[in-house]
């Protein structure tokens, strides 16, 4: 058998680090948690997966 090799590449829009130290902070500040379905939501938007077959 042999093997599969794939490159996955994994991308961050320049928004979602400030948005999740945005929220760190906001969170600490009030003390209360945030709404993680609703965080997951907005940072799923803002990352980028591609996987490419290594197939030459």
């Amino acid at each position: 058998m042999s093997a599969i090799t794939v490159t996955v590449s994994i991308k961050l829009a320049w928004w979602v680090p400030a948005y999740i130290a945005g929220v760190r902070f906001m969170s600490e500040l009030t003390g209360l948690e945030p709404d993680i379905d609703r965080v997951q939501a907005w940072i799923m938007r803002g990352i980028n997966f591609q996987v490419f077959d290594n197939k030459r």
